[in-house]
């Protein structure tokens, strides 16, 4: 368990609920994934990243049910998103931004400098949210995603430079 993150949650707003997920959530996680990725993470995957200190998962819950969540690696100075994920059904009514501007905000409060991440060069709705939260184009990796082989923009954020509008 990471002593970075250990503190944080739950926490409750406008019937959604912000917790942190653990390995005996693995279950759970991962069908979420599978509804949401053409090229899901496993259960097993999933079990075996939270066994690595620097991985952790955040959720949102309503009605008692997962529809959204973020997982990361970390260090003390970084983030490096790997994945956000919201529920089809739960989709275009603000979930996936609450979470990733929870986390940024967490993060800056922490003391976490930057935050990166990659998307699909077609996955317009998640670039557009990330440039509303601050993420700048930094590069591409070319045929990164091995399904499709369609390159990944990889964009940046300096927390520091988040506004009291995104905390």
């Amino acid at each position: 368990m990471s002593d970075i993150f250990t503190t944080i949650g739950p926490l409750e707003a406008d019937g959604y609920i912000f917790f942190r997920l653990e390995k005996k959530d693995s279950a759970e996680v991962a069908a979420l994934e599978k509804k949401c990725f053409s090229t899901p993470w496993t259960e097993k995957e999933f079990s075996l990243a939270f066994d690595q200190k620097i991985f952790e998962v955040f959720g949102l819950k309503k009605n008692d049910k997962l529809v959204a969540y973020i997982a990361m690696y970390h260090t003390a100075d970084e983030l490096e998103i790997l994945n956000i994920a919201t529920d089809p059904e739960h989709r275009r009514n603000g979930a996936g931004k609450r979470l990733l501007a929870l986390m940024l905000c967490i993060g800056q409060k922490l003391g976490i400098q930057q935050a990166f991440l990659e998307v699909r060069r077609t996955n317009f709705p998640a670039i557009s949210l990330y440039e509303q939260m601050c993420f700048s184009q930094i590069g591409v990796r070319k045929k990164y995603y091995k399904d499709t082989g369609e390159d990944a923009l990889v964009y940046q954020c300096t927390l520091a430079d988040l506004s009291g509008s995104h905390c």
